[in-house]
């Protein structure tokens, strides 16, 4: 007999609502243990008031929060086995490295002072920060910073770990080395992550599961390259990823005229015959040419502009009708096209990869 799976964490109709603003609708998920979760979406969507909440620093409206069977919707955040990680790391200025880390178990008053010191001395030294452990707080790097609040978290054992926007704060190349830094943690440890930011490559490059929110509602939720790929709405196609979205009506054979002329989108949902539909071209699947090579999907476009990010360069395209198209390209590809700003070219892209929303999306 198959023992039902047991998730750790329980959101039920969970609402928040502020005087007359509702800063959560009433919203359910559930999630696994040793999963990490990334929560995204623009500010203001809910996501830092979602996890607030699972933390106990604000409490519902409505719904209720479960901790496996535990029903832990109105208690305090000391009687959670749920610490947070923040953004400006929150530690104390007066305290040394060791009193930091230490600070968390103290408050627990689960241990003696000894077993309390040992403990924190494994977490520091598991971190790299052993070395710092007499230095005040105001001493350290960001990175170094860093590192002591994920010190004092972990070193309580937690089974949930949440983490509001932890990178932020650190420049490009530290911020990388924390991503990693923070993935090994998850993998080693096993414990549950919940992640909230505004980068979509750290919740890409982290997550099991992302969480796209926006005003106040889950938009989805699921394996970053199925909200990728297979955005559930509108919303989410343009707010993940470089995707160009064209509009039409369906023809009595799937075709979809558009502005710009008739295309095929054969991924995503069937679209109705007679109805608009709404379909998306990722920038990473679309075709470059000096000539028109005369296939289906294919459009006559102006460079406005182009980005180079080291690994691949961002294309900026106008259309005919004025839609802006993204591209993204690797260097060597771009070199043979030899484009500059106004030149035009010839795109185009396979039925297969452009994916049809759900209609009245």
């Amino acid at each position: 007999m198959t023992t039902p799976m047991r998730h750790i964490l329980t959101l039920d109709a969970v609402t928040k609502r502020f005087g007359d603003t509702t800063a959560l609708h009433p919203t359910s998920f559930a999630v696994e243990k040793g999963e990490f979760l990334a929560m995204m979406g623009p500010s203001g969507c809910g996501k830092s008031t979602t996890l607030r909440m699972l933390a106990g620093l604000e409490f519902p409206s409505d719904g209720a929060i479960r901790l496996w069977d535990r029903d832990i919707t109105d208690l305090p955040p000391w009687e959670r086995d749920m610490p947070m990680v923040w953004q400006s790391y929150a530690l104390f200025p007066f305290m040394t490295v060791a009193e930091n880390v230490e600070f968390g178990l103290k408050q627990k008053g689960r241990s003696t002072a000894p077993a309390r010191r040992k403990k924190a001395a494994e977490w520091m030294d598991r971190l790299g920060i052993a070395d710092f452990a007499r230095r005040k707080v105001d001493q350290l790097s960001g990175g170094q910073r860093q590192r002591v609040a994920l010190a004092r978290a972990l070193a309580l054992e937690p089974e949930i770990l949440l983490l509001d926007e932890p990178l932020s704060a650190l420049d490009a190349h530290l911020r990388l080395h924390m991503q990693s830094e923070l993935k090994r943690l998850h993998r080693e440890l096993g414990i549950t992550f919940i992640y909230v930011t505004h980068s979509q490559s750290e919740a890409f490059a982290l997550a099991d599961r992302v969480a796209i929110m926006s005003e106040g509602r889950v938009q989805q939720i699921g394996p970053a390259k199925e909200v990728y790929r297979a955005p559930a709405n509108r919303f989410v196609a343009e707010f993940v990823g470089a995707n160009t979205i064209f509009a039409g009506k369906v023809l009595p054979d799937g075709g979809i005229e558009t502005p710009l002329g008739l295309f095929r989108a054969t991924d995503g949902h069937a679209p109705t015959p007679g109805r608009q539909a709404t379909f998306l071209v990722p920038a990473d699947r679309v075709t470059l040419s000096a000539a028109p090579l005369g296939v289906e999907n294919e459009v006559k476009a102006t460079l406005l502009t182009e980005e180079f990010t080291g690994s691949f360069v961002t294309l900026l395209l106008e259309l005919p009708d004025g839609t802006e198209m993204k591209v993204q390209k690797q260097q060597s590809e771009l070199d043979r096209l030899s484009l500059d700003v106004g030149t035009t070219i010839h795109a185009s892209w396979p039925a297969e990869v452009a994916y049809v929303l759900k209609e009245d999306q």
